[in-house]
């Protein structure tokens, strides 16, 4: 008398689930980049940027680890309005310290003495955030390593 038993085989339909997982979870796992600033602005908002927000340059890297470390540059020009609700939600700081920029930083990302210099309290990241408010130009180094 045989012993062993069969193992049954799986019905379709809970292969073709456990394929859909992998395939997620190797897609999820895939390093993120680019140069297009439209693209820049939406991986890092999570949604394509406002109709009164000008998206000029943009750079972003995102590791493919799940705790998703990135670097982004941005270059924008926004209204007032939108600028100051910017520096309110992400409990922005205006300070007088010099930084430095990464060796990889864009040849675009360039403020000038006119940029006031922001950093978010009590952060210690290293992600700085430039306005001109004459322009309406804001440059953004942010980083989450």
């Amino acid at each position: 008398m045989n012993t062993y038993r069969t193992m049954p085989h799986l019905p379709k339909i809970k292969l073709l689930a456990l394929g859909v997982c992998v395939i997620i979870s190797m897609v999820s796992c895939m390093e993120k980049q680019t140069n297009d600033p439209a693209e820049t602005y939406k991986f890092w908002a999570g949604e394509p940027p406002s109709k009164n927000v000008d998206v000029i340059h943009g750079r972003y890297w995102q590791s493919a680890h799940w705790s998703k470390e990135y670097v982004m540059y941005l270059d924008l020009t926004a209204p007032s309005d939108w600028r100051l609700e910017f520096i309110k939600q992400n409990n922005l700081v205006k300070t007088t310290e010099q930084y430095g920029f990464p060796s990889d930083a864009p040849d675009w990302f360039k403020p000038t003495k006119s940029f006031r210099t922001f950093v978010q309290a009590g952060s210690g990241q290293g992600s700085v955030y430039y306005e001109d408010t004459l322009t309406g130009r804001m440059l953004i180094y942010e980083t989450q390593l």
